[in-house]
C-alpha cells in the first residue's frame, strides 16, 4: 500500500463510512474486544432514544443519558461499521486542551466572552475525562503529564503565539501556572529536544487509548443499563412518519426500521448524509497517523516526558502532533498535511487507503525533529500508519444541541479534529438537554449551538480552508 497511488473505489458510496477501512494501531491492539461484531440479541422496533454512531461522542452520550436521574427507558445505538471504527478509533490518542492558541481566532469569530468559554471548556473536558475514567475504573492507559509542549518551528509561528498570549492576557486571562511561555531558542531546544524550536509553550495535557475509553463506556452501558447496540447497521434515513409533523421519528436501516422519540446524530464527518442542512457545514477531512518504535535514545530513561505539537507559521502554516505512550514507549505521530494538496484531504472519506507521500514523511520526519534520534535498527522506526476521517465546521467548533425545526433530533458532531478536548463535556451537555435542562445548565459555550444563524454562514468549510492555505495561516487544530 505504501508505494501505491490512491485509487478511489467508484463503487463505494462516499457519503457513508468505507466498509473495509485501514486498521489503526489502536484497533490492531484490541482485536480481542468482545464488542467487535457485537449486536444485541433483539433488533428493536421502537426506542425512546436512538444514537447514531459508536465513537466517543456516541458512547459518552449514551453513558450520560443512562446514568444519573431521568434516564430514558430504552436506548439503541446504531453503528455503520464496527464499534468505534471511525475517528475515535483512529486519532492520535491526545487529550490536549487549547489553553491559549485559538483565542484570537475565536474572539474574531464569536467575541471575547465566547472565546474565554471555549478555552475554559477544553480544560473542563480534560478534567471530566480524567474524573470519569477514575470513577468507572476504565483501563485505557490514561496518562496526564505535567506538560504538553507546543513547539514553534519557525519565527513567524513564535511571533504569532506571542501576540496571541499578549492579547489573551490583556483581555483578562490569568495564565499563571497554566501556560509557561519560553521564547529563548536555546532553552526551547533543550526542553523540547527539537533542533528547530524557536519557542515553546507548555501546559497540562494527557493521552490515552481512545478505543478502550469508548468501548469501556459502552461496556458499562450494555451490562449495567441495557443499552441495545447494533454494529454493522448503517442508517439509511431519518424521517417523520407519514402525515406527522411532531412526535416520533422513523430510523431506517437495511435490517428494519426503528420508531424513536429522540435521535442523536453522533456521526461527525458523515452527519450531512442524514441531515442535509449540515452539508458544507460539517465537511469530511482525511488525516493520516502513525505508530513508531523509538530508537534507543528515546527509550527507557530517554523516554519523552511531554506530548507535542510541531507547528509552523506562514508561509507553511500546518502542524504535526505526537505522543509517546508511557506504557510501552510507542510514539504516535500524526500530520504530514503539507505533503499533499488540500483536495487530497478535504471532502475525502475513504479511510481504506493511505497517501504514500504522507507515509514517507511520517517514516523519516522524527530524524529531523528530534536531536539524537540516530540510526534505526531493524524493528525500530515506522511500525504502521493509517487514515481517519474528521469532521470540520467553518468556525472549528462543534454543533451540540437540538436540530432547529426538527423536534426530537439532536446533534453532537463537527468536532473539527479536536474531539478528545471537547467530546466528554459536549456529551454530558447534550444528555442534560435531552433530560430537560436548559442551555445554561450544560456549562457549554453558547456558540456550540446549531442555530440557524450558524448554519446560514456564507462560507463553507472548504472555502475557509482554501483561504487559510493561500495565506499560509495556521489550522486551529
Amino acid at each position: 500500500m505504501d508505494n501505491q497511488e490512491i485509487i478511489p473505489n467508484l463503487n463505494i458510496d462516499r457519503s457513508y463510512p468505507h466498509p473495509n477501512p485501514s486498521i489503526s494501531f489502536w484497533l490492531q491492539g484490541t482485536r480481542s474486544s468482545p464488542l467487535l461484531g457485537f449486536r444485541s440479541e433483539n433488533f428493536p422496533e421502537s426506542a425512546e432514544v436512538v444514537i447514531i454512531g459508536s465513537g466517543l461522542s456516541g458512547a459518552s452520550t449514551a453513558y450520560f443519558l443512562l446514568t444519573g436521574e431521568n434516564t430514558p427507558q430504552n436506548v439503541v445505538m446504531l453503528e455503520a461499521r464496527e464499534v468505534c471504527s471511525g475517528a475515535t478509533g483512529r486519532n492520535g490518542g491526545h487529550c490536549r486542551p487549547d489553553c491559549y492558541r485559538g483565542y484570537s481566532g475565536y474572539k474574531t469569530t464569536f467575541g471575547k466572552e465566547q472565546a474565554f468559554k471555549i478555552l475554559q471548556n477544553e480544560m473542563d473536558t480534560l478534567n471530566l475525562t480524567e474524573e470519569i475514567i477514575k470513577k468507572e475504573r476504565i483501563e485505557c492507559d490514561f496518562w496526564r503529564g505535567d506538560y504538553f509542549i507546543d513547539v514553534a518551528m519557525n519565527q513567524s509561528c513564535a511571533d504569532q503565539w506571542s501576540e496571541t498570549l499578549a492579547e489573551y492576557t490583556a483581555d483578562g486571562a490569568d495564565l499563571e501556572g497554566i501556560v509557561e511561555w519560553i521564547d529563548d531558542p536555546g532553552e526551547a531546544k533543550k526542553l523540547s529536544r527539537c533542533a528547530h524550536a524557536h519557542a515553546v509553550a507548555r501546559f497540562s495535557a494527557g493521552s490515552l487509548w481512545p478505543f478502550k475509553l469508548a468501548s469501556g463506556l459502552l461496556d458499562i452501558c450494555i451490562k449495567k443499563h441495557n443499552l441495545n447496540l447494533q454494529s454493522t447497521t448503517p442508517v439509511l434515513a431519518v424521517r417523520r412518519p407519514p402525515n406527522s409533523e411532531y412526535g416520533s421519528w422513523i430510523v431506517e436501516t437495511e435490517r428494519g426500521n426503528i420508531i424513536a422519540n429522540k435521535v442523536v446524530f453522533a456521526s461527525n464527518a458523515f452527519t450531512a448524509t442524514l441531515l442535509p442542512e449540515f452539508k458544507d457545514k460539517i465537511t469530511p477531512f482525511r488525516g493520516q497517523c502513525s505508530a513508531i518504535i523509538p530508537t534507543k535514545p528515546f527509550s527507557g530513561p530517554g523516554l519523552l516526558k511531554h506530548t507535542y505539537s510541531f507547528r509552523w507559521g506562514a508561509p507553511r502554516g500546518d502542524y504535526d502532533y505526537m505522543i509517546q505512550r508511557p506504557k510501552d514507549g510507542t510514539i504516535i505521530l500524526g500530520g504530514g498535511r503539507s505533503q499533499v494538496a488540500l483536495d487530497d484531504q478535504i471532502d475525502q472519506t475513504d479511510d481504506s487507503v493511505k497517501n504514500p507521500a504522507i507515509t514517507e514523511y511520517l517514516r523519516v520526519v522524527l530524524r529531523d525533529y528530534l536531536e539524537g534520534w540516530g540510526e534505526e535498527s531493524i524493528g525500530e522506526g515506522l511500525f504502521s500508519d493509517w487514515t481517519g476521517v474528521m469532521g470540520y465546521t467553518p468556525e472549528a467548533v462543534p454543533y451540540v444541541g437540538p436540530v432547529h425545526g426538527k423536534s426530537g433530533l439532536f446533534i453532537n458532531a463537527g468536532h473539527s479534529g479536536h474531539g478528545m478536548a471537547r467530546i466528554m463535556t459536549c456529551s454530558r451537555g447534550i444528555a442534560a438537554l435531552m433530560k430537560g435542562a436548559n442551555w445554561e445548565a450544560t456549562g457549554l459555550p453558547e456558540c456550540f449551538e446549531p442555530t440557524p444563524s450558524r448554519l446560514s454562514s456564507s462560507k463553507t468549510v472548504k472555502e475557509l480552508w482554501m483561504e487559510r492555505y493561500a495565506q499560509g495561516g495556521q489550522m486551529l487544530h
